[in-house]
């Protein structure tokens, strides 16, 4: 049996996107090896040292991914700029072969790789060389590496050699694969609420041409007219967010919350079957109700939603929560991706 390290956010259990990369991720690989594996996790944040690189070379396969890892503030550094602290003098010495798994550009509105604070954009230009210069060392010895968006590859590709171009290739993310073939089958889908996902991270990035106050309240006069037309709300939280459930209960408003930060995918899986139609902001549940074939309207505050909409073969609705009257969006069903 094949040994192999997964260097991922191991650390994410309460996330259930983070949470179902891991087990997605594995299934991925193996199948893309054809091979059973014995698996060894490895924290992706953890600043990478020569003595690292020896325990990596005792593995057959290095498995790097999925998820957001190209974001300059969530494990802010200097070695690498991104989630992954390698520094780039030690890739050479990596010896296993290294396989990236759809690694998300994760940057938000106004954000780039030489911003490392998630509140301000302050910027120190000094960044973006070492991000080239580690990534370009990346892909030169990695066996394959794959994005989680086409949009994706195409924003590294502006930044990485032209020669590392043909080294960038798409593949969703693994998440979707995996719900596909582990739950679809047997998810039945009741279906009775419209349920809402609204992140609450970052709310200076995801709300840079409106404002959250101002989101919310167009969300609750459109949440008045579904209840005033018959239907059923809830709202549904996937790491923890819950700003617009507290929001609709202080406007007098108490709807069914669906938690989704239990780390059980069957549990999970239930609270899925009960959406008639989900609102969300958040990238993983988008996927996931892809992957079940739940009905989805993407409330687009960070270009990964629109990407993936741009990815997949069907037409879906989506609103630009920046660029428009919201309600009337959402009343008159949205835009709709080419």
């Amino acid at each position: 049996m094949a040994k192999a390290l997964h260097i991922y956010a191991v650390h994410g259990k309460t996330n259930s996107g983070d949470f179902f990369l891991g087990p997605a991720t594995k299934h991925r690989f193996e199948k893309i090896i054809e091979e059973t594996v014995q698996w060894t996790n490895f924290d992706v944040r953890k600043r990478v040292t020569a003595k690292d690189i020896e325990y990596f070379n005792s593995f057959d396969y290095l498995v790097l991914g999925g998820g957001g890892l190209f974001l300059p503030d969530t494990n802010p550094n200097k070695t690498s700029c991104w989630q992954w602290a390698c520094p780039t003098e030690l890739y050479k010495d990596i010896k296993a072969p290294l396989h990236g798994i759809s690694v998300g550009w994760n940057h938000f509105y106004g954000q780039d790789i030489t911003m490392p604070n998630r509140n301000t954009n302050d910027s120190d230009p000094s960044r973006l060389g070492i991000f080239k210069n580690n990534v370009e060392a990346l892909l030169a010895i990695s066996a394959s590496f794959t994005m989680r968006h086409n949009g994706d590859c195409e924003q590294l590709k502006k930044i990485v050699d032209p020669k590392y171009h043909s080294k960038i290739k798409f593949s969703f993310c693994p998440v979707i694969e995996y719900v596909k073939e582990r739950h679809a089958p047997t998810f039945s889908n009741v279906g009775k609420y419209h349920v809402f996902e609204i992140k609450d991270d970052r709310q200076n990035r995801r709300y840079h041409k409106t404002s959250l106050q101002d989101v919310y309240s167009q969300l609750f006069d459109y949440i008045k007219g579904l209840i005033s037309a018959g239907e059923k709300v809830a709202v549904m939280s996937h790491d923890g967010s819950s700003s617009f459930y507290r929001y609709l209960k202080n406007r007098g408003l108490t709807v069914p919350l669906l938690n989704n930060t239990v780390a059980n995918e069957e549990a999970i899986m239930q609270n899925y079957s009960h959406v008639k139609r989900l609102y969300c902001t958040a990238g993983h549940s988008q996927m996931t109700a892809y992957a079940l074939g739940v009905d989805f309207h993407s409330l687009i505050t960070h270009d990964k939603l629109k990407y993936f909409l741009e990815d997949v073969p069907e037409e879906f609705s989506y609103s630009l929560v920046n660029d428009c009257d919201l309600v009337a969006s959402l009343k008159e069903g949205g835009q709709k991706h080419d």
